[in-house]
């Protein structure tokens, strides 16, 4: 009776420290899949605040391009304004991808 009991018990310490182990690695994936979720979150963050400084060149742009009769100029002006609306579309489908 007292080996059956010993084992039982010993049984249970074994799983006790299963579990714990689980745990811990339970708690260590979860930091990382928090951390990633965090960093991409940044990233959202920072790629719309550089979106919201490339819509206010356009705009800028597209003011010059109106008040300027020299048809270079103008070619030149709406080149940017291509660039600029290319680099903005491209920052909008990233975000959608994250």
């Amino acid at each position: 009776m007292r080996l059956a009991n010993k084992k039982s018990e010993n049984q249970f310490i074994r799983d006790k420290v299963n579990k714990m182990k689980q745990e811990k690695l339970l708690d260590k994936l979860k930091i990382f899949f928090d951390s990633d979720t965090r960093e991409r979150e940044k990233q959202k963050s920072d790629i719309k605040d550089i979106l919201k400084k490339l819509k206010k060149r356009e705009r800028k742009l597209k003011e010059k391009l109106e008040a300027e009769n020299n048809a270079g100029k103008r070619k030149h002006f709406q080149q940017e304004i291509d660039v600029v609306y290319a680099q903005r579309k491209k920052g909008i489908k990233l975000i959608k991808e994250l």
